[in-house]
């Protein structure tokens, strides 16, 4: 049985209608940053609208990364 590794992990935040996106390792920090245009904090995570969250699933994957959509 292999373990699955995720790229980011995307929770949801204390605010109402926004998620919380997490990355996981460099690359996906990177991604974050460089191809998603995301502004991150400095616990590395990054906010995102819930509506934008299959959006941002969706061109994560054709980058080849995974989300665990908590």
């Amino acid at each position: 049985m292999s373990k699955v590794t995720y790229d980011f992990q995307i929770i949801d935040s204390n605010v109402s209608g926004i998620s919380q996106v997490v990355a996981q390792n460099e690359d996906a920090f990177r991604y974050l940053v460089e191809e998603a245009h995301l502004t991150v904090f400095k616990d590395g995570s990054a906010c995102l609208f819930e509506e934008r969250v299959g959006d941002f699933i969706s061109d994560a994957g054709w980058a080849h990364m995974a989300c665990d959509y908590v």
